[in-house]
């Protein structure tokens, strides 16, 4: 699958690699700490009302590997989503599966691991989200997962979210990062769902609308059996890419 590096998706880019090169250079070499003022520390967001923080710490990012993997994850399948919903939507689903993640690894250290000084950065959940996302849009497709199996997209997504559960329960170290990581494919999801019922409903009352018009007499609503916008079935297409 050829990448789709749209104007939205390149802006995401160039402001995750300039926002990672001040962060460290500042962090590093200049004795500052981008990371405690803008990553999402539960300690300063609640005790200090630093409340920017679940909007910025998508930017920050932990190392360059962890950088170029979410930009990768990025370019590889945000281009794609952004072409078929357009920017503003896109955009908005981006940012809510990030701030859906923020507030659930919130949560979750203040009240089950208390790790309120703990920072957490990088835009995993927002990339979650758009893996989940193009999962359900286009799960025929087939990707690599762990870059050697193929496997239809579909399975690709419950795959990693059945191994993220695990490493949230069982792994003390990688737990935290797969809350988020989860976080951001529940949100993914609900918002399709979301959208789809209500396309659905609005489909419905269109045809409901169009029936009372030809038939004086009124009837009930009837649920046209239809796919919502969205879910899109692309089985004829089936190109390959890797993850």
């Amino acid at each position: 699958m050829p990448i789709q590096l749209t104007r939205t998706i390149k802006i995401l880019l160039v402001a995750n690699l300039v926002a990672f090169v001040v962060q460290h250079s500042v962090d590093q070499f200049l004795g500052g700490d981008l990371q405690g003022l803008l990553g999402l520390v539960p300690a300063a967001f609640v005790g200090k009302f630093h409340l920017w923080q679940l909007f910025t710490y998508p930017f920050l990012h932990a190392d360059v590997v962890h950088l170029f993997l979410n930009l990768m994850m990025l370019a590889f399948v945000g281009g794609e989503l952004d072409a078929l919903w357009g920017s503003r939507r896109f955009l908005s689903f981006y940012f809510f599966c990030s701030t859906v993640a923020g507030t659930l690894y919130l949560l979750f250290q203040i009240f089950v691991s208390h790790g309120l000084h703990v920072p957490m950065v990088g835009a995993s959940g927002a990339i979650y989200g758009l893996l989940m996302a193009y999962g359900l849009i286009y799960g025929e497709r087939t990707l690599l997962f762990m870059l050697l199996f193929p496997m239809k997209a579909k399975y690709f997504i419950w795959i990693l979210a059945g191994l993220e559960f695990m490493t949230s329960v069982f792994s003390p170290s990688g737990g935290l990062s797969s809350v988020a990581h989860l976080g951001g494919m529940a949100a993914g999801f609900g918002w399709l769902w979301v959208t789809a019922m209500r396309r659905a409903r609005a489909r419905a009352n269109k045809s409901g609308t169009a029936n009372g018009k030809k038939r004086k007499s009124g009837s009930h609503l009837r649920l046209v059996s239809q796919k919502p916008e969205g879910f899109e079935d692309d089985s004829d297409e089936n190109p390959k890419t890797w993850h």
